[in-house]
């Protein structure tokens, strides 16, 4: 009976503690004046790892679609999947209520410039990345002066000779990635030249991760791996094998791969698990604890090896030599980045910075094999830009060539606006209310509400692209279409937003276009990726042109599919293949 009742209790207190908590958020979110939604549940990283596969289930099958939309909107793997539609049913702001916190949502752009241009009334909420520093504090997940010693000595390690590089390695590594997927399944003599590639994931982020290895940390990485016993000097550790190195349970690009896919649970075995937990009573995070250490020996190993190679250079062409260089003796101010301050930001780089370039290509391949019109424009305009360029592709001058390949870059626009690698930007108001002013009124945000820049609704927005807004068409991009809706913002002041400041391009109202977030907090390696995917689409596109493996309609339908399911794990991106069929031209 003693028990009974404390069982009872317990459960009392728990609906007690949920309900005052509720009713003490709705309050706070009625004082804003804004219209609110209350979603009964927050969502944390454990749920997510355990119960997670509950919400879709739920919500396509068991709810009607506003109420699957409520939990839908209140989960960030899920946000993409209602696009606009809880904008249209409560406005461009407003309040998403639950127990724990109240989040403002905002999709309007004049109030997104707002926020982003102030960062002291408008913090990054760095609570919310824990996620991203299992090696310590980095350039996204701190702020203040922390952020400030973090950002000076990484943004300046992105520089036009640096996207000379990408450039190249870029080039080499897709002409390697096409090669092997020739040589693997080639089309029947009955089909024409070409071949099928039923799988592009893991060799699409192993192209970006060699790129990122050569041009950002000065490790040469060939597609194809290398057996063991060719590899003879220290580098040679980060190059692709069947087995890794002694000493490693995960070769370099496995690691990577590895933390792709189960960063939910890498944090949670390395930043969330007290550390007074003997490793022995979790083995089910035996290998997320030993993908942890590998890929902190490999950059640990990265630092040493370039140190050595840095003497008496003074002009850094890679992202880890312009880091290190950093704190050459010198400079009284501030002594440059520590190591473990290198490793953790080199961590971000890995993880964060080719899985943006690589889920967006893979997004392009399928939606241009759906679009053979929007193909054929994008074919034609690289066919005008390069037709007096060398014959061959590796012979192309970065500087020359790539200001001039607009359709590939409208493509990489056009695919990050439809399906936008982070689907959220979260920002907060700090220690005392801030204030935004939206359709001629103000309004106050008491302290410590947090807020979620929604990407997919302001890049869904017919008020800001036009009534063929969810259309795929790069082409509204190009400055030469003056038919484009966005040709009518010509005129506005202060449009070239982060990956928007090329002439050649039309621009969207500013804060309407945020894959690359926006102000003070915009992302670093904007242009390295830009020059990524435009040399790596063009270098496919130049050869081949890119089908559906299954050109049926049932093929089709399959397709669009799985494009309309993707989700968020660290970037938006596809959870099933589509095969691809790439024809010879």
């Amino acid at each position: 009976m003693i028990a009974y009742t404390l069982v009872l209790g317990f459960i009392g207190l728990l609906v007690f503690n949920y309900t005052w908590n509720l009713a003490k958020n709705i309050r706070k979110a009625q004082r804003s004046k804004l219209p609110y939604v209350v979603p009964p549940y927050n969502v944390s990283i454990i749920f997510m790892i355990f119960f997670g596969w509950l919400l879709p289930l739920l919500a396509e099958y068991c709810l009607p679609r506003w109420v699957g939309d409520i939990l839908y909107d209140n989960v960030g793997t899920y946000r993409w999947i209602v696009r606009d539609r809880q904008v249209k049913r409560y406005g461009k702001l407003y309040m998403l209520v639950n127990p724990d916190a109240v989040f403002l949502n905002v999709a309007d752009a004049s109030v997104v410039s707002q926020i982003v241009n102030a960062r002291q009334d408008f913090p990054k909420p760095v609570r919310l990345y824990k996620i991203l520093d299992m090696y310590g504090p980095n350039v996204v997940t701190c702020e203040d002066k922390e952020w400030s010693h973090h950002r000076r000595y990484t943004a300046t390690t992105f520089h036009e000779k640096n996207n000379a590089l990408v450039w190249v390695e870029s080039i080499q590594q897709t002409q390697d990635m096409i090669e092997q997927w020739a040589e693997a399944s080639p089309l029947d003599s009955t089909r024409g030249p070409g071949f099928t590639a039923e799988c592009t994931r893991d060799d699409i982020h192993k192209l970006t991760l060699n790129v990122l290895s050569g041009a950002g940390f000065g490790v040469k990485a060939p597609f194809k791996p290398l057996p063991q016993d060719l590899l003879k000097d220290k580098e040679d550790i980060f190059r692709d094998s069947p087995t890794p190195p002694a000493g490693f349970d995960f070769t370099f690009g496995a690691v990577v791969a590895y933390m792709n896919v189960n960063i939910p649970t890498m944090a949670l075995a390395n930043n969330m698990l007290p550390k007074w937990i003997p490793r022995v009573l979790v083995p089910f995070f035996k290998q997320d604890f030993a993908a942890h250490r590998d890929l902190d020996k490999y950059l640990q190993r990265l630092i040493t090896t370039t140190e050595s190679r840095l003497s008496g250079e003074e002009s850094p062409s890679n992202l880890i030599e312009g880091m290190l260089i950093s704190r050459k003796p010198g400079d009284s101010k501030d002594a440059g980045l520590s190591d473990r301050e290198i490793i953790s930001n080199m961590h971000l780089f890995t993880i964060a910075g080719h899985e943006t370039t690589a889920t967006t290509l893979r997004f392009a391949f399928v939606l241009l094999a759906l679009h053979q019109n929007v193909q054929d424009w994008v074919y034609n305009g690289i066919s005008e830009a390069v037709k007096d360029e060398p014959p061959s592709i590796g012979d192309w001058n970065y500087d020359e060539v790539f200001p001039k390949l607009v359709t590939p870059l409208c493509v990489m626009l056009e695919t990050m606006r439809l399906y936008p690698p982070v689907i959220t930007i979260p920002k907060c108001t700090g220690d005392s209310p801030s204030v935004i002013h939206y359709e001629g009124k103000d309004y106050v945000l008491e302290p410590n509400t947090d807020i979620n820049l929604n990407t997919g609704s302001l890049h869904y927005s017919e008020e800001y692209w036009g009534d063929d807004v969810t259309l795929y068409r790069p082409q509204r991009w190009d400055a030469r279409n003056k038919d484009s809706f966005l040709a009518g913002n010509a005129d506005l002041p202060g449009l070239a937003g982060p990956g928007l400041e090329y002439p050649t391009i039309h621009k969207p109202v500013r804060g309407a276009y945020i894959p690359f977030s926006d102000g003070f907090r915009a992302c670093l390696g904007k242009k390295f990726s830009q020059v990524e995917f435009v040399a790596a689409l063009t270098t496919v596109l130049q050869q081949y042109r890119i089908e559906l493996a299954d050109s049926s309609e049932k093929g089709r339908l399959n397709a669009e599919r799985v494009l309309n399911k993707s989700t968020t794990v660290i970037t938006l991106a596809m959870r099933e293949e589509v095969p691809l069929l790439f024809r010879r031209r």
